[in-house]
């Protein structure tokens, strides 16, 4: 019985010492996080019939569901933006998430690289319209805390009822919505080069200091 006891207090003392940890490597994670200047959101733009099915499994499957795109790369994409072109390209829904609290969950998040060096000037036409893409492979990880807000994006084309499939369940999940006449997003047509580069280059400094406070 002593023995059991002793057992029972050693493993709670070190459960204990191990979530203090994990709660002090959170908190150097966020301070390092804000520090580079990084996502505070990141968004995922889908078509209203992937979006029902993305809140009912509060996951999202790379590649699964109605999509323009046919190319099957095996990876989720997020954004730290939203443009036009994303939604012409992607759908009307997009849910806004806690950047941070996304990544505490996948951690293989990382920006898009398109190999492109700053010096490279004559490639930068190569950069795409999404060029603040952000990518996991193969399934995002989510709950419903996660979600900041889902916005739904309405046009000449696709007005307030086109959403009445998904807000009941929206309202059933506690999860805040709103709509967003697509005019009041910017344009894809202005470069984003600049941040991109700024992008790759805070996200490898972040990871290369968590490499050193691990070590």
């Amino acid at each position: 019985m002593k023995e059991n006891r002793y057992l029972q207090e050693k493993t709670l003392k070190y459960n204990r010492l191990w979530e203090k940890k994990e709660m002090s490597d959170l908190r150097d994670g966020r301070k390092r996080w804000e520090k580079l200047e990084l996502p505070v959101v990141f968004y995922h733009t889908t078509f209203v019939e992937n979006a029902i099915h993305i809140l009912q499994g509060e996951k999202i499957i790379a590649n699964r569901g109605y999509s323009i795109c046919q190319s099957k790369n095996g990876f989720v994409s997020l954004s730290d933006r939203i443009t036009n072109g994303i939604i012409e390209f992607f759908g009307n829904v997009t849910f806004e998430f806690d950047a941070m609290s996304l990544y505490e969950k996948n951690k293989l998040i990382a920006p898009r690289d398109y190999g492109i060096s700053e010096d490279d000037i004559k490639r930068y036409d190569e950069l795409p319209f999404f060029e603040n893409e952000w990518i996991v492979p193969e399934e995002l990880k989510f709950n419903l805390k996660d979600i900041n807000k889902v916005l739904l994006i309405t046009n000449k084309d696709f007005r307030e009822p086109a959403f009445d499939d998904i807000i009941p369940l929206l309202q059933s999940k506690g999860t805040e919505y709103t709509f967003l006449s697509e005019k009041w997003l910017s344009d894809n047509i202005l470069s984003d080069t600049t941040r991109y580069f700024f992008r790759i280059e805070n996200w490898e400094k972040f990871k290369n200091e968590g490499v050193i406070q691990a070590v």
